[in-house]
């Protein structure tokens, strides 16, 4: 796709190609909005070129000879991802068509700054490429999601290290994106996490077809939120929107590293395990505790349920101001995600306006710990169909 001598409309149709895995000329005309002779002729060009190929498919029965369908020739192209993420180091090769072939986890603290992750980061993302077959110079792009706000030119706000909550990643002496591309060769691109983990339910998983979409993401020191708004992520004017984290609920309540006062995440972020550990003899981690609730604690599946009344109070407000189509629960909560949700969609419905609370589904990701590796193949996709499209 680097070809100088391919014009705009053969790089329109290697990007709907390499977005999905086998399309008809006719499927190609109608996307692309081209009379089917043009398309003809460019396709045939693109195969004589050897960047596309066509096959005919096995008959699946019924009259009519079945149409050839068009893919790209060789194996698709692949991103690669890095998600620092509720404590997990996260990093993956995905398929622009959104199959994650190799993965890595490791686990990471709080208190570690992010220009300790890249070397760490660097060395999974060779392994896991040496795994998929594929030179980490041979990817597309890559995307490194941060448990915090992030804005485009700009990184992220600067902090104080060691705040009240440990939420903030302690910042920074580069910018992580063109120090990664710096290791690698290949180009990166940063965003927040929970805007990745929306992107990925709703290019793959709950929120397909939807307008409108809350992607709700709760960790052992973060709540964070992805808005998905008329068929586009938001990020609000200096990338801060979707901080849920950082709506105040109490007015005398503790100083935030944001600075504000009273901030959700003080009253519930690592206070969780805190409270509950007197009641269990080994050490309580955020994972134990959704592995207890799901296997039926009742103390942890009580308190789910009331971090689910605190968190879904400023929702249903969030609710009636956006009228979304869904609230989707990050997946990777598994079976302890439903007292949660049970406790959100309480206040929502007692507290969001009648008709928006009617409107709105409240649902469990369909991804589990995977929407946020997808939502880095949805956010290179809608990159590169912008570009294909000047």
């Amino acid at each position: 796709m680097d070809d100088l001598s391919l014009r705009p409309s053969h790089r329109r149709i290697l990007t709907e190609l390499s977005h999905t895995e086998r399309l008809r000329r006719s499927d190609l005309s109608r996307r692309l909005d081209l009379p089917k002779a043009t398309v003809a002729g460019l396709v045939d060009d693109l195969i004589a070129r050897g960047l596309v190929v066509e096959s005919e498919p096995s008959p699946a029965g019924g009259a009519g000879r079945p149409a050839r369908t068009l893919a790209l020739a060789g194996p698709p192209p692949a991103v690669g991802v890095l998600v620092w993420s509720t404590g997990l180091l996260r990093v993956a090769i995905t398929t622009l068509l959104g199959d994650v072939v190799a993965e890595r986890v490791a686990p990471m603290t709080s208190q570690q700054e992010i220009d300790g992750l890249l070397d760490p980061g660097v060395a999974m993302l060779r392994e896991a490429a040496g795994e998929a077959k594929l030179p980490v110079a041979g990817l597309t792009s890559l995307v490194l999601g941060v448990p915090a706000p992030y804005q485009r030119g700009v990184g992220m706000p600067v902090r104080p290290t060691g705040g009240p909550t440990g939420q903030y990643v302690p910042w920074l002496r580069d910018d992580p994106g063109r120090a990664l591309t710096r290791r690698t060769g290949t180009p990166t691109v940063v965003e927040n996490d929970a805007n990745l983990g929306a992107l990925g339910e709703y290019a793959f998983g709950a929120g397909q077809g939807l307008d409108t979409v809350v992607y709700l993401k709760l960790g052992p020191r973060s709540i964070g939120a992805g808005l998905i708004i008329n068929g586009r992520l938001h990020r609000g004017a200096n990338g801060f929107a979707g901080e849920l984290a950082h709506i105040q609920i109490r007015d005398d309540g503790v100083l935030c590293a944001c600075g504000g006062r009273g901030c959700l995440i003080d009253e519930i972020g690592p206070g969780l395990t805190r409270v509950l550990a007197p009641a269990h003899p080994e050490p309580l981690t955020f994972e134990t505790m959704l592995s207890l609730a799901a296997d039926g604690d009742v103390g942890l599946r009580r308190v789910l349920g009331d971090v689910g009344r605190v968190i879904g109070r400023p929702l249903a407000d969030l609710c009636t101001m956006l009228n979304p189509d869904a609230i989707v629960i990050d997946g990777s909560l598994g079976p302890a995600g439903t007292y949660l949700i049970d406790g959100l969609a309480e206040q929502v419905v007692r507290y969001a306006a009648p008709t928006t609370a009617a409107a709105v589904h409240i649902v469990p990701g369909a991804l589990g710990g995977h929407a946020d590796l997808l939502g880095a193949v949805a956010l290179i996709r809608d990159e590169q169909d912008r570009r294909a499209r000047r």
